[in-house]
């Protein structure tokens, strides 16, 4: 295992919160700092972390946080000149690595490295980036809820709903997949076991969300297996033109075969936007609860639907009005992370937290010299490692020691990636990417013998 480090979190928003949780967790130490004594008082009843209350930007309150020891400074405030000045703070206290979260980096265009030097960040995230990144990315796949990618891009891991058809009904050894696994299966319908790692007496049922791994080839044809039909051009609806949206409809618009329909309630934003003329972008103003407006609009007949107002529940009634009306997806940029199992249980196909993606790729740059997860799924349910076998013989996986709540899903030997069976060898040196839930989690390294990437 890696050696735990010495964390500052400054803020304890959501962000902070959600930092504070995994990596106290993972043994790290840690310490966050805010000015709010009720949200301080709240993590020092529920976490194994020291709260301290106090302005993250002065010098005196950083020191007393362990500023000058510390190995990192998470600076996930609300207000983005709070994080750069305690980025500039921590860096003069001489806190080895720091990072700065943004809302929006329009401040730093032009002056990036400028900014960089006289800061120390070591990294910069942009939650309204990164929420257009997803969001594109979730347009672009043709079915998949969530899509993360390992080895560089040549294996993926799709979360899919499975309909009724050709997986259903037969035990997953009985389906013999052509180089595809399924690694987790998540079942809202099952109260005792939301998700579990399917063996192969496991038997898949429509409404399932499945989370599949293999090569990019090999996963599209499991979509159709899947009962999802194939698409090569996408109509998409945009809701709310704020700075995710226009960010989103941008880059939309310039992708071939794609045709976007903004709506936007305000009126003075939406002319701002029709003004800059954006590519295969008809910009609307109106309301996307306007039942009417959307009959008007065909949103129907729409591939994608996706409302990214500031309003979580704005975005919710819109995205299952569009639902009724047929549309195929619908995503919703949800504020409050806390919303995202309603949003799942109201029928919303994908739901994307702006600070919990800023989160997660946090616990990426904490991990990047860990053998600790490289992905966080259902929730915190499961975890994705990426480990160095380290074994004394060739082993077959079915002969490993591997918890049932466990499974290989990728293996890199040399320069060549498989998608493995059971009757494939592990070899020290291989790198393996494994799906594990939390209760299985220790004796994965155990039984692979395995370090960090």
């Amino acid at each position: 295992m890696a050696p735990s480090l010495q964390i500052i979190v400054v803020g304890a928003g959501e962000v902070g919160q959600h930092l504070a949780r995994i990596l106290s967790k993972e043994g790290h130490g840690v310490t966050v700092v805010d000015s709010d004594p009720l949200k301080i008082r709240l993590l020092n009843e529920s976490l194994d972390v020291q709260g301290l209350v106090g302005d993250g930007t002065r010098a005196d309150v950083l020191t007393q946080a362990g500023a000058t020891k510390a190995d990192l400074l998470v600076a996930v405030t609300d207000d983005d000149h709070v994080n750069m000045l305690a980025c500039l703070v921590s860096r003069g206290l001489e806190t080895k690595r720091r990072i700065l979260r943004l809302k929006e980096t329009r401040i730093l265009e032009g002056y990036r490295s400028f900014y960089q030097r006289t800061l120390g960040y070591d990294i910069v995230l942009s939650t309204s980036e990164l929420a257009a990144r997803e969001i594109l990315e979730t347009v672009k796949e043709r079915h998949a809820l969530e899509v993360e990618s390992y080895f560089e891009g040549r294996i993926q891991m799709r979360r899919l709903r499975v309909h009724e058809g050709d997986l259903t009904g037969h035990s997953l050894h009985d389906l013999r997949l052509n180089r595809v696994v399924v690694v987790g299966v998540q079942r809202s319908t099952d109260s005792s076991r939301p998700f579990f790692v399917p063996g192969g007496s496991d038997v898949l049922q429509a409404g399932d969300q499945v989370y599949a791994m293999g090569k990019a080839a090999d996963l599209d044809v499991f979509e159709r297996e899947a009962g999802e039909p194939m698409a090569f051009r996408r109509e998409v609806a945009l809701v709310g033109a704020g700075g995710i949206g226009r960010e989103v409809a941008a880059r939309l618009g310039s992708l071939y075969g794609v045709t976007v329909k903004m709506i936007e309630r305000d009126g003075q934003r939406a002319r701002a936007l029709d003004q800059q003329g954006l590519d295969n972008v008809l910009i609307l103003h109106g309301d996307a609860t306007d039942l009417q407006l959307l009959q008007e609009e065909h949103v129907d007949s729409m591939d994608v639907f996706v409302a990214m107002t500031g309003d979580d529940e704005d975005n919710l009634v819109a995205c299952q009005i569009a639902h009724a009306m047929g549309v195929k997806r619908t995503v919703a940029i949800i504020n409050k992370a806390s919303y995202a199992p309603v949003y799942d249980l109201m029928g919303v196909d994908t739901a994307i937290s702006p600070r919990l993606l800023c989160a997660k790729l946090i616990l990426r740059f904490v991990r990047s010299s860990s053998p600790q997860a490289v992905s966080i799924l259902a929730e915190g349910r499961a975890e994705v490692l990426e480990l160095r076998v380290e074994l004394d013989a060739p082993t077959r996986i079915q002969d490993l020691d591997l918890h049932p709540e466990a499974k290989v899903g990728a293996r890199l030997r040399g320069d060549a990636v498989i998608v493995p069976s059971g009757s494939d060898e592990l070899a020290a040196g291989d790198h393996v990417i494994v799906l594990a839930t939390s209760e299985a989690l220790p004796s994965v390294e155990e039984a692979l013998g395995g370090r960090g990437r």
